[in-house]
């Protein structure tokens, strides 16, 4: 089991009140965002200082999720000893964000084309 695997059944059996597991592992529903979407988010705010709230609208979550999903993960980083480091930059919004993007070459699609 991943590192954040274990940091999730820690968690949730100290939700259940340290009781036995009624469902096998895998089960149930799915987080609503990848591991590897939570790391960008916590990358956007430590690095960049991106507001949560801009990120949550990044996202299409709430703050609130988004506030959780950063704290597991800051947690996960600090357990394997990696530390992300305030960038040169702060950015205030999501336009911030895009005009930086735009800055160092990084095209970005102006609407995105749905498959249906």
């Amino acid at each position: 089991m991943t590192l954040h695997g274990q940091q999730r059944e820690a968690d949730l059996d100290t939700r259940r009140g340290h009781r036995a597991r009624l469902a096998a592992p895998g089960t149930g529903r799915r987080p609503s965002s990848t591991l590897a979407d939570r790391l960008l988010a916590t990358i956007l705010h430590k690095r960049l200082a991106l507001p949560q709230v801009a990120i949550a609208a990044l996202f299409s979550v709430r703050p609130e999720t988004i506030n959780r999903r950063i704290r597991d993960i800051r947690q996960l980083l600090q357990q394997a000893g990696y530390t992300i480091q305030p960038g040169p930059r702060r950015l205030a919004s999501l336009d911030d964000l895009s005009r930086l993007a735009t800055a160092e070459g990084i095209t970005i699609a102006s609407k995105i084309k749905t498959a249906c």
